[in-house]
Protein backbone atom coordinates (compact mmCIF):
# COMPACT_ATOMS: atom_id res chain seq x y z
CA UNK A 1 0.00 0.00 0.00
CA UNK A 2 1.50 3.15 -1.13
CA UNK A 3 1.97 6.13 1.83
CA UNK A 4 0.97 9.57 0.69
CA UNK A 5 2.61 12.37 3.63
CA UNK A 6 0.79 15.45 4.83
CA UNK A 7 2.87 18.64 3.76
CA UNK A 8 6.08 19.72 6.09
CA UNK A 9 6.70 23.18 5.36
CA UNK A 10 5.28 26.12 4.38
CA UNK A 11 7.59 27.08 1.75
CA UNK A 12 11.55 27.26 1.81
CA UNK A 13 13.60 29.52 3.36
CA UNK A 14 10.78 31.55 4.92
CA UNK A 15 11.90 30.97 8.35
CA UNK A 16 10.76 33.37 11.43
CA UNK A 17 9.87 32.91 15.03
CA UNK A 18 6.34 34.23 13.89
CA UNK A 19 6.17 31.04 11.93
CA UNK A 20 7.12 28.43 14.63
CA UNK A 21 4.84 30.33 17.62
CA UNK A 22 2.22 30.43 14.57
CA UNK A 23 1.89 26.64 14.52
CA UNK A 24 1.98 26.83 18.41
CA UNK A 25 -0.85 28.48 18.68
CA UNK A 26 -2.67 26.98 15.81
CA UNK A 27 -2.08 23.49 17.26
CA UNK A 28 -3.48 24.45 20.68
CA UNK A 29 -6.23 25.45 18.47
CA UNK A 30 -6.64 22.13 17.58
CA UNK A 31 -6.12 20.26 20.65
CA UNK A 32 -9.21 22.28 21.60
CA UNK A 33 -11.32 21.13 18.93
CA UNK A 34 -10.31 17.98 18.82
CA UNK A 35 -11.26 17.57 23.21
CA UNK A 36 -14.70 19.16 22.53
CA UNK A 37 -14.97 16.00 19.77
CA UNK A 38 -13.17 14.08 22.39
CA UNK A 39 -15.50 13.99 24.82
CA UNK A 40 -18.69 13.85 23.56
CA UNK A 41 -17.46 10.46 21.90
CA UNK A 42 -16.40 9.20 24.98
CA UNK A 43 -20.07 9.72 26.73
CA UNK A 44 -21.59 8.71 23.95
CA UNK A 45 -23.20 12.21 22.81
CA UNK A 46 -22.09 12.97 19.56
CA UNK A 47 -23.94 15.70 17.78
CA UNK A 48 -23.18 18.52 15.15
CA UNK A 49 -20.78 20.32 16.71
CA UNK A 50 -19.10 18.03 17.91
CA UNK A 51 -18.54 15.49 14.63
CA UNK A 52 -17.43 19.51 12.94
CA UNK A 53 -14.84 19.50 15.79
CA UNK A 54 -13.41 16.76 15.07
CA UNK A 55 -13.48 18.29 11.46
CA UNK A 56 -11.98 21.64 12.25
CA UNK A 57 -9.17 19.93 14.38
CA UNK A 58 -7.97 17.80 11.18
CA UNK A 59 -7.60 21.23 9.06
CA UNK A 60 -6.08 22.72 12.24
CA UNK A 61 -3.58 19.75 12.86
CA UNK A 62 -2.59 19.54 9.28
CA UNK A 63 -2.10 23.62 8.83
CA UNK A 64 0.31 23.07 12.01
CA UNK A 65 2.33 20.81 10.30
CA UNK A 66 2.60 22.36 7.52
CA UNK A 67 4.10 25.23 9.46
CA UNK A 68 6.04 23.88 11.93
CA UNK A 69 9.41 24.81 10.19
CA UNK A 70 12.29 27.42 11.17
CA UNK A 71 15.06 27.18 9.27
CA UNK A 72 18.64 28.18 11.06
CA UNK A 73 20.41 30.64 9.14
CA UNK A 74 24.09 32.02 9.47
CA UNK A 75 24.85 35.24 10.71
CA UNK A 76 24.83 36.89 7.22
CA UNK A 77 21.15 35.66 6.85
CA UNK A 78 21.91 32.81 4.45
CA UNK A 79 20.61 29.38 4.98
CA UNK A 80 22.88 26.66 7.17
CA UNK A 81 22.98 23.55 5.30
CA UNK A 82 23.56 19.98 6.99
CA UNK A 83 27.30 18.97 6.17
CA UNK A 84 26.38 15.22 5.05
CA UNK A 85 23.12 15.85 3.08
CA UNK A 86 23.73 19.29 1.96
CA UNK A 87 20.44 20.20 2.98
CA UNK A 88 19.01 23.93 4.93
CA UNK A 89 18.97 22.59 8.87
CA UNK A 90 15.46 23.25 9.93
CA UNK A 91 14.02 22.67 13.55
CA UNK A 92 9.94 22.27 14.68
CA UNK A 93 7.99 22.64 17.80
CA UNK A 94 5.26 20.66 17.43
CA UNK A 95 5.49 18.29 14.69
CA UNK A 96 5.88 15.12 16.66
CA UNK A 97 2.51 16.03 18.35
CA UNK A 98 1.07 16.66 15.56
CA UNK A 99 1.54 13.14 14.25
CA UNK A 100 0.70 11.77 17.90
CA UNK A 101 -2.73 13.37 16.97
CA UNK A 102 -3.31 12.03 13.89
CA UNK A 103 -2.00 8.75 15.08
CA UNK A 104 -4.31 8.60 17.83
CA UNK A 105 -7.48 9.36 15.51
CA UNK A 106 -6.30 6.75 13.21
CA UNK A 107 -6.45 4.22 16.54
CA UNK A 108 -10.11 5.45 17.89
CA UNK A 109 -11.56 5.40 14.08
CA UNK A 110 -12.51 8.69 14.95
CA UNK A 111 -13.52 9.72 11.20
CA UNK A 112 -15.04 6.64 10.50
CA UNK A 113 -17.39 7.37 13.09
CA UNK A 114 -17.89 10.55 11.97
CA UNK A 115 -18.60 9.42 8.82
CA UNK A 116 -21.17 6.85 9.81
CA UNK A 117 -23.03 9.77 12.25
CA UNK A 118 -23.00 12.39 9.01
CA UNK A 119 -24.20 9.14 6.63
CA UNK A 120 -27.29 8.16 9.49
CA UNK A 121 -28.16 11.83 9.09
CA UNK A 122 -27.94 11.51 5.47
CA UNK A 123 -25.74 14.22 5.19
CA UNK A 124 -23.68 12.67 2.40
CA UNK A 125 -21.43 15.76 1.59
CA UNK A 126 -19.90 15.37 4.96
CA UNK A 127 -20.07 11.73 5.55
CA UNK A 128 -17.83 11.32 2.17
CA UNK A 129 -15.41 13.90 3.79
CA UNK A 130 -15.03 11.75 7.01
CA UNK A 131 -14.78 8.93 4.90
CA UNK A 132 -11.74 10.59 2.60
CA UNK A 133 -10.02 11.67 5.82
CA UNK A 134 -9.99 7.97 7.25
CA UNK A 135 -8.44 6.87 4.19
CA UNK A 136 -6.12 9.24 3.77
CA UNK A 137 -5.14 8.89 7.48
CA UNK A 138 -4.88 4.66 6.79
CA UNK A 139 -2.83 5.59 3.52
CA UNK A 140 -0.24 8.21 5.57
CA UNK A 141 3.00 7.18 6.65
CA UNK A 142 1.71 7.64 10.49
CA UNK A 143 -0.50 4.65 10.29
CA UNK A 144 1.37 0.97 10.43
CA UNK A 145 0.23 -2.34 8.90
CA UNK A 146 -3.05 -1.29 7.83
CA UNK A 147 -4.84 -4.20 6.03
CA UNK A 148 -6.24 -4.08 2.60
CA UNK A 149 -9.45 -5.07 3.62
CA UNK A 150 -9.70 -2.21 5.76
CA UNK A 151 -8.57 0.48 3.87
CA UNK A 152 -10.68 -0.66 0.71
CA UNK A 153 -13.74 -0.48 3.54
CA UNK A 154 -13.20 2.95 3.57
CA UNK A 155 -12.42 3.83 0.27
CA UNK A 156 -16.03 2.04 -0.33
CA UNK A 157 -17.82 3.89 2.12
CA UNK A 158 -16.45 7.49 0.81
CA UNK A 159 -17.31 6.12 -2.88
CA UNK A 160 -20.76 5.52 -1.45
CA UNK A 161 -21.37 8.77 0.28
CA UNK A 162 -19.83 10.61 -2.93
CA UNK A 163 -22.94 9.01 -5.12
CA UNK A 164 -25.13 10.00 -3.05
CA UNK A 165 -23.84 13.32 -3.16
CA UNK A 166 -23.84 13.33 -6.29
CA UNK A 167 -20.34 13.16 -6.84
CA UNK A 168 -19.61 10.37 -9.40
CA UNK A 169 -16.57 11.52 -10.65
CA UNK A 170 -15.40 10.42 -7.17
CA UNK A 171 -17.52 7.69 -6.57
CA UNK A 172 -16.14 5.72 -9.35
CA UNK A 173 -12.66 6.65 -8.62
CA UNK A 174 -12.38 5.40 -5.06
CA UNK A 175 -15.38 2.33 -5.76
CA UNK A 176 -12.35 0.84 -8.18
CA UNK A 177 -9.65 1.50 -5.65
CA UNK A 178 -11.72 -0.04 -3.33
CA UNK A 179 -12.38 -3.08 -5.64
CA UNK A 180 -8.23 -3.22 -6.72
CA UNK A 181 -7.87 -3.87 -3.06
CA UNK A 182 -9.95 -6.96 -2.85
CA UNK A 183 -13.55 -5.44 -1.65
CA UNK A 184 -15.97 -7.11 -3.44
CA UNK A 185 -19.41 -6.80 -0.92
CA UNK A 186 -22.38 -4.01 -1.13
CA UNK A 187 -23.18 -4.17 -4.80
CA UNK A 188 -19.39 -2.07 -5.11
CA UNK A 189 -19.85 -3.17 -9.19
CA UNK A 190 -23.23 -1.48 -9.61
CA UNK A 191 -21.66 1.56 -8.07
CA UNK A 192 -18.53 1.57 -10.60
CA UNK A 193 -21.15 0.96 -13.46
CA UNK A 194 -23.64 3.12 -12.77
CA UNK A 195 -21.39 6.23 -11.30
CA UNK A 196 -19.84 6.57 -15.24
CA UNK A 197 -23.09 6.65 -16.62
CA UNK A 198 -24.93 9.39 -14.26
CA UNK A 199 -21.72 11.07 -15.29
CA UNK A 200 -22.22 11.32 -18.98
CA UNK A 201 -26.08 11.18 -19.25
CA UNK A 202 -26.07 14.44 -17.92
CA UNK A 203 -23.72 15.54 -21.06
CA UNK A 204 -25.73 13.56 -24.07
CA UNK A 205 -29.02 15.03 -22.43
CA UNK A 206 -27.57 18.28 -23.21
CA UNK A 207 -25.52 17.54 -26.77
CA UNK A 208 -22.14 18.54 -24.96
CA UNK A 209 -20.74 15.50 -26.39
CA UNK A 210 -17.05 17.41 -25.53
CA UNK A 211 -17.72 17.14 -22.31
CA UNK A 212 -18.56 13.73 -22.57
CA UNK A 213 -15.55 12.58 -23.94
CA UNK A 214 -13.19 15.15 -21.26
CA UNK A 215 -15.23 13.25 -18.28
CA UNK A 216 -14.72 10.14 -20.24
CA UNK A 217 -11.01 10.65 -20.96
CA UNK A 218 -10.09 11.91 -17.11
CA UNK A 219 -11.76 8.43 -16.06
CA UNK A 220 -9.64 6.54 -18.27
CA UNK A 221 -6.59 8.07 -17.35
CA UNK A 222 -7.43 7.18 -13.69
CA UNK A 223 -8.46 3.27 -14.29
CA UNK A 224 -7.74 2.27 -18.26
CA UNK A 225 -8.66 -1.09 -17.89
CA UNK A 226 -12.24 -0.30 -17.61
CA UNK A 227 -14.43 -1.97 -20.39
CA UNK A 228 -18.05 -0.19 -19.28
CA UNK A 229 -15.76 3.62 -19.56
CA UNK A 230 -14.95 2.28 -22.97
CA UNK A 231 -18.36 1.09 -23.84
CA UNK A 232 -19.64 4.78 -22.58
CA UNK A 233 -17.06 6.60 -25.13
CA UNK A 234 -18.62 4.21 -28.04
CA UNK A 235 -21.86 5.75 -27.24
CA UNK A 236 -21.12 9.03 -26.98
CA UNK A 237 -19.04 9.02 -30.31
CA UNK A 238 -22.31 6.82 -31.57
CA UNK A 239 -24.56 10.02 -30.94
CA UNK A 240 -22.10 12.58 -32.23
CA UNK A 241 -20.89 10.66 -35.23
CA UNK A 242 -22.64 7.76 -35.90
CA UNK A 243 -22.19 4.03 -35.39
CA UNK A 244 -19.08 3.39 -37.47
CA UNK A 245 -17.16 5.89 -35.51
CA UNK A 246 -17.84 3.91 -32.27
CA UNK A 247 -16.14 0.65 -33.70
CA UNK A 248 -12.55 1.25 -31.88
CA UNK A 249 -13.93 2.00 -28.94
CA UNK A 250 -16.31 -1.12 -28.78
CA UNK A 251 -13.59 -3.52 -29.58
CA UNK A 252 -11.39 -1.55 -27.02
CA UNK A 253 -14.48 -2.57 -24.82
CA UNK A 254 -14.59 -6.08 -25.91
CA UNK A 255 -10.80 -6.74 -25.69
CA UNK A 256 -10.98 -5.79 -21.50
CA UNK A 257 -14.11 -7.64 -21.65
CA UNK A 258 -14.87 -10.46 -23.42
CA UNK A 259 -18.12 -11.04 -22.02
CA UNK A 260 -19.89 -7.73 -22.13
CA UNK A 261 -23.04 -8.62 -23.01
CA UNK A 262 -24.16 -4.90 -23.74
CA UNK A 263 -21.31 -4.24 -25.93
CA UNK A 264 -22.02 -7.02 -28.02
CA UNK A 265 -25.80 -5.84 -28.37
CA UNK A 266 -24.71 -2.74 -29.61
CA UNK A 267 -22.24 -3.60 -31.76
CA UNK A 268 -25.19 -5.97 -33.19
CA UNK A 269 -27.55 -3.35 -33.51
CA UNK A 270 -25.02 -0.67 -35.31
CA UNK A 271 -24.39 -3.52 -37.99
CA UNK A 272 -28.14 -4.36 -38.16
CA UNK A 273 -28.50 -1.10 -39.38
CA UNK A 274 -25.80 -1.19 -41.50
CA UNK A 275 -27.88 -4.01 -42.79
CA UNK A 276 -31.37 -2.05 -42.65
CA UNK A 277 -29.54 1.15 -45.04
CA UNK A 278 -28.67 -1.64 -47.31
CA UNK A 279 -31.65 -2.92 -47.74
CA UNK A 280 -33.91 0.71 -47.77
CA UNK A 281 -30.96 1.72 -51.09
CA UNK A 282 -31.62 -1.40 -52.82
CA UNK A 283 -33.69 -1.83 -55.99
CA UNK A 284 -34.31 -5.41 -55.61
CA UNK A 285 -37.13 -7.01 -57.10
CA UNK A 286 -37.40 -10.32 -55.32
CA UNK A 287 -36.73 -11.00 -51.30
CA UNK A 288 -33.93 -13.63 -52.36
CA UNK A 289 -32.39 -11.19 -54.61
CA UNK A 290 -32.63 -8.82 -52.15
CA UNK A 291 -30.46 -11.04 -49.51
CA UNK A 292 -27.92 -12.08 -52.16
CA UNK A 293 -27.43 -8.28 -52.19
CA UNK A 294 -26.39 -7.98 -48.62
CA UNK A 295 -25.19 -11.43 -47.22
CA UNK A 296 -21.67 -10.14 -47.57
CA UNK A 297 -23.44 -7.62 -44.77
CA UNK A 298 -24.86 -10.50 -42.53
CA UNK A 299 -22.06 -12.34 -40.14
CA UNK A 300 -21.04 -9.72 -38.31
CA UNK A 301 -24.18 -8.23 -36.70
CA UNK A 302 -25.27 -12.23 -36.81
CA UNK A 303 -22.33 -12.45 -34.99
CA UNK A 304 -22.28 -10.13 -32.08
CA UNK A 305 -26.25 -10.63 -31.59
CA UNK A 306 -25.88 -14.16 -31.16
CA UNK A 307 -23.19 -13.18 -28.31
CA UNK A 308 -25.75 -11.06 -26.61
CA UNK A 309 -28.07 -13.58 -26.15
CA UNK A 310 -25.97 -16.36 -25.12
CA UNK A 311 -24.38 -13.84 -22.39
CA UNK A 312 -27.01 -12.04 -21.71
CA UNK A 313 -25.12 -10.94 -18.89
CA UNK A 314 -25.70 -6.95 -18.25
CA UNK A 315 -28.35 -6.19 -21.06
CA UNK A 316 -32.30 -5.71 -20.10
CA UNK A 317 -35.63 -8.01 -20.88
CA UNK A 318 -35.89 -5.22 -23.50
CA UNK A 319 -32.65 -5.42 -25.18
CA UNK A 320 -32.58 -9.50 -25.11
CA UNK A 321 -36.23 -9.32 -27.12
CA UNK A 322 -34.99 -6.79 -29.39
CA UNK A 323 -32.19 -9.38 -30.06
CA UNK A 324 -33.62 -12.00 -30.77
CA UNK A 325 -36.13 -10.43 -33.21
CA UNK A 326 -32.96 -9.14 -35.02
CA UNK A 327 -31.00 -12.59 -35.14
CA UNK A 328 -34.55 -14.74 -36.38
CA UNK A 329 -34.34 -11.76 -39.86
CA UNK A 330 -30.90 -11.81 -40.36
CA UNK A 331 -30.91 -15.99 -40.27
CA UNK A 332 -33.95 -15.51 -42.76
CA UNK A 333 -32.06 -13.47 -44.74
CA UNK A 334 -29.13 -15.73 -44.64
CA UNK A 335 -31.12 -18.65 -45.89
CA UNK A 336 -32.69 -17.09 -48.79
CA UNK A 337 -29.16 -15.73 -50.18
CA UNK A 338 -28.24 -19.44 -50.13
Amino acid sequence: MKKIAFPLVCGMLLASTAIAQDSKSIYGEAQKAYNGYFLKAQSGSLDDDAVTSLQNSYDLYTQALACDTIFETNKDGSPKLDKKTGMPKFKTKVSEDVIKAFKTMIDQNDFLIAGEYFRSKEDYHNAAIAYGRNAALLQSKYAVNVPDSVLSESLFLQGFANYFDKDYKNCFINMVKAKELGYTANGIDQFIDDAPNQIIQKYVNESDYAGANEALDHMLAEVPSNANLYTLKARVQEFEKGFEAAIPSYESALQRDPNNAFAYYCMGVGYTDIVNNAVMNSKAITDAALAKEVAHLLDKPIEYLTKAVSLNNNISPEMLDDAQKKLEILNKFKELAK
